[in-house]
């Protein structure tokens, strides 16, 4: 199955689709549901998610559980809540929010069924895609 992705003029082929473990995406989902965040907050992970399943063939609920896994995790290593980070100074809110959009690229690579080089790469591009979009979000909204 071929992917053809536009994006700003450039068109991206993908002759690769990555495979997940049903198991794994159903597992994530619920992690969605169990998130308690603000509106705002829950806009911006919907579209982050939206952008990396126009890359990804995984379910959008399933990216939304893996971006509210990473939310977590991100805040039980660093013991501060997600809400602070709107508050950190601008270098250091960016890194926070880069390492959650890594945990979250971790996340999702382990729910790979198969073909893991490949499919590592392609997830490698669809969130530093995704993190673009929060960079252009962040620089007009400042969260």
């Amino acid at each position: 199955m071929i992917k053809d992705l536009e994006n700003n003029g450039l068109s991206i082929i993908f002759s690769y689709v990555v495979n997940f473990d049903e198991e794994a995406l159903r597992s994530i989902e619920e992690d969605y549901f169990k998130l308690k965040t603000n509106e705002k907050h829950l806009r911006l992970i919907r579209s982050i998610s939206q952008i990396i399943c126009e890359f990804l063939n995984i379910p959008e609920l399933s990216m939304k559980g893996t971006s509210s896994r990473a939310l977590r995790e991100w805040q039980l290593k660093n013991g501060i809540p997600v809400a602070e980070i709107p508050k950190m100074p601008t270098g250091r809110a960016l890194n926070a929010v880069k390492e959650i959009f890594n945990i979250g690229k971790r996340i999702v690579k382990k729910m790979v069924s198969e073909s893991k080089e490949r499919s590592d790469l392609i997830i490698d591009i669809a969130f530093e895609k995704a993190f673009k979009y929060f960079l252009e979000y962040y620089s007009q909204n400042r969260f």
